[in-house]
């Protein structure tokens, strides 16, 4: 094969041998591979104006890690995010690195230029990867070294345990031993637990603790404070001494991270699918392994045997000086731990409207109300389905559940209201990736309580969140809706940053209404809304319609602006429409908290676009799209990125704010300030690096998130 590289694509000149004919990128040719569907979810048609998804993602792990080196930052919220890290790291292998590694797979011996050419893009991660956790090693003692200071001891060098074996030895809980010869296959590893292998002259073993959270040892409080084992490291520095009569030749404690892919039938007529995820959701333990993981300074023959035992070449074996499952540290945090040592608690607020007039139905009837989670309380939406579900006008009770909590009193509200009689009908989004047994438990409850549960897609995942409740008044229907950016979890609305709609408006209500009917139907919907954007149906080109109208705007001779609040940037589309915006002169201010594939900055191409990023205590989660409109500002609120998955495989909702009030705060209080941050934000440069904002001379600090917070809380002491 031919193939040359110009400033957009790479062209095929030649197709190889018994290959379809006429592949005009290799966009085209890996989407010839899988039959039609784009493997790479990533804009790959012209490369140069694009940065890859993947090291994307791990630049934004290196902002959280700039977090944990901060010594600003409270020790134990040091730890939390030095901890987020590594679950980061486990997830983005399990899903992202997973779906790269078999694509190279298939690509092998197939030979391209691209830069993004997945076998590059692996050996790109793996680069990444080694620096980021070499420099997590780093700082994570540091942490353990200001915790210290502070009467938390983190006991997890082999000379820290001299002390210590005695009463280790006395508070051990249960660990189960497996031997093996060397010729034997490996024992089943659990992945994301703790082993331990000891090896042997002619055999190996693998101690494994019995439940994870033994592998936090708490010992009795001494003089200086509370002390900690690392468990899984102390029994790898006394190996030996679990087995006297053999000779130890190492020991190590390792890691395995396996697929997280679900294999299943994505066909929609499928009657099973529900015991199709059940099945799929088990398999996992059984995956292939993507990565190990080995707590050592270097490479040895145990890993590397280990390695090879497992079925990896050495692009997937990891070696670190660094403790591993850091999540386990975090259970630190609820033994009462010193106020100084975590940031002042944020009190969820309940928001003006509520203080006077707990009735839901009366306040949203008079006004739209936004919530501002975690700075407004997620009672309220709580509140309104548990009033819904006891009022007697309430006929109907429509919700979207893509994530909730293992006790969810939203869940209980549903139930209860189908009990009472009431129409309650709920689509459980059962592929929801982690979720998924969860949210298979949840619809079994609701449909012993009595609600209709929509029959899951099999391809499509339903990711809006929307909650309608149908109420009878004078004889007639009226619409109560929700419309939210995050899910209906009552822990994580304390945790992210999320945007909550609460309206009466009617025409609004007729619009989400329809909705509904086409997921009771199974369908697409298959006709334009107007105060909602719906995917798959039209979420994308309607914000392409957008851009657009901006970019004549500006050539007319008007003032074309575009502001933008997500998660992730990478609609290839999109990304280009944005370009030629900013060609014509439209001035594209973006807050992107992750992944961004567009590069900003560039002369001729994006010189008016600028992209920042805000890493704080809680998760920016929230996404707003503002447009000037010529004067006419329009805000959609969405719980859709701008990716492909979010357009094309996923049912989305944007939503207008339509009351003059609440437009003018999103823009110029929400979104002015969060794009003002200079305390905790980052400005991505054309060469893809980040870089902190620190402010001004002269400048005043801004740390959106605690001016948020402090908004509130003057909202409630004002009345």
């Amino acid at each position: 094969m031919i193939d040359r590289y110009n400033t957009h694509k790479v062209i095929v000149l030649m197709k190889p041998k018994n290959s379809p004919p006429k592949w005009r990128s290799f966009s085209a040719y890996l989407r010839d591979l899988s039959g039609g569907k784009r493997l790479l979810d990533e804009p790959t048609a012209k490369e140069p104006d694009f940065f890859n998804r993947e090291l994307s993602w791990l630049r934004f792990n290196e902002r959280v890690l700039s977090e944990a080196a901060d010594s600003s930052v409270p020790p134990l919220e040091r730890l939390n995010f030095a901890a987020i890290v590594s679950t980061n790291l486990d997830e983005f292998f399990m899903v992202r690195v997973a779906e790269v590694a078999r694509l190279a797979k298939r690509l092998r011996g197939r030979h391209f230029n691209a830069p993004f050419h997945p076998t590059r893009i692996l050996a790109k991660i793996r680069a990444h990867v080694i620096k980021q956790k070499e420099k997590q090693s780093v700082i994570l003692k540091d942490i353990f070294r200001a915790l210290g200071g502070h009467g938390i001891q983190i006991f997890s060098e082999f000379k820290e345990f001299a002390d210590l074996d005695r009463e280790i030895m006395q508070a051990l809980p249960n660990l189960s031993f497996i031997f093996r010869k060397y010729a034997e296959p490996l024992p089943h590893l659990k992945s994301g637990r703790i082993h331990v292998l000891v090896r042997f002259t002619s055999e190996y073993a693998v101690i494994s603790l019995e439940h994870r959270a033994d592998r936090l040892l708490r010992l009795p409080d001494d003089a200086a404070g509370q002390r900690y084992v690392l468990l899984d490291r102390w029994i790898a520095a006394r190996a030996q001494s679990f087995f006297p009569s053999r000779e130890v030749q190492e020991a190590f404690c390792f890691k395995i991270i396996r697929d997280a892919d679900l294999q299943f039938r994505r066909d929609d007529d499928a009657d099973d699918l529900e015991e199709q995820i059940v099945e799929a959701v088990h398999r996992r333990s059984n995956a292939r392994v993507v990565r190990l993981e080995v707590d050592s300074p270097s490479y040895s023959e145990g890993c590397l045997y280990l390695a090879t035992m497992i079925g990896l070449d050495s692009a997937a074996l990891y070696t670190f000086n660094l403790p591993l499952d850091l999540k386990t540290l975090l259970r630190i945090c609820k033994n009462d731990p010193p106020k100084t040592l975590r940031y002042p608690p944020i009190s969820p607020i309940l928001p003006q409207a509520f203080s006077h007039n707990p009735n839901v139905f009366e306040v949203i009837k008079k006004k739209d109300v936004l919530l501002h989670h975690p700075y407004d309380s997620f009672d309220v939406v709580v509140n309104f389905l548990n009033q819904s579900s006891m009022d007697p006008n309430v006929a109907s009770i429509w919700h979207t559940l893509y994530r909730t909590s293992s006790e969810s009193p939203n869940m209980m509200a549903l139930k209860n209201a189908a009990l009472a009689g009431k129409k309650v009908v709920v689509y459980v989004e059962i592929k929801a990736r982690f979720d998924e047994l969860n949210n298979v438990k949840w619809a079994a409850e609701l449909k012993k309580a009595g609600c209709k549960v929509i029959r899951a897609f099999g391809h499509f995942k339903v990711h809006s969140k929307l909650t309608q409740v149908v109420r009878v008044e004078s004889g007639k229907e009226v619409f109560y809706t929700h419309l939210g950016t995050g899910n209906y979890h009552p822990d994580t609305a304390k945790l992210y940053t999320d945007l909550g709609l609460l309206t009466a408006d009617q025409n609004l209500g007729k619009e989400v209404a329809s909705y509904y009917n086409w997921l009771w139907k199974g369908e697409k919907p298959r006709f334009t809304f107007k105060d909602i954007f719906v995917a798959p149906q039209d979420l994308d080109s309607r914000f392409l319609k957008l851009i657009k109208e901006e970019t004549k705007i500006q050539k007319a001779g008007g003032a074309g602006v575009i502001w933008a609040k997500m998660n992730s940037l990478v609609d290839s589309k999109l990304i280009e429409a944005l370009y030629e915006a900013s060609q014509a002169g439209v001035k594209i201010r973006l807050l992107v908290r992750g992944i961004c594939c567009l590069k900003p900055g560039i002369k001729g191409l994006s010189e008016n676009i600028s992209v920042k990023s805000v890493v704080d205590r809680f998760l920016e989660h929230s996404r707003i799209y503002y447009f000037r409109a010529g004067g006419k500002d329009k805000i959609y609120l969405s719980s859709a990125d701008w990716m492909p998955r979010n357009f094309n495989s996923r049912y989305e909702i944007a939503f207008a704010v339509k009351d003059p009030e609440l437009k003018s705060y999103v823009k110029d209080v929400i979104l002015a300030r969060s794009l003002g941050d200079n305390v905790k934000a980052w400005k991505l440069l054309s060469d893809g690096k980040y870089v902190r904002i620190v402010p001004k001379l002269g400048e005043k600090p801004l740390r959106s998130q605690q001016m948020f917070a402090e908004l509130a809380l003057a909202a409630a002491e004002k009345n």
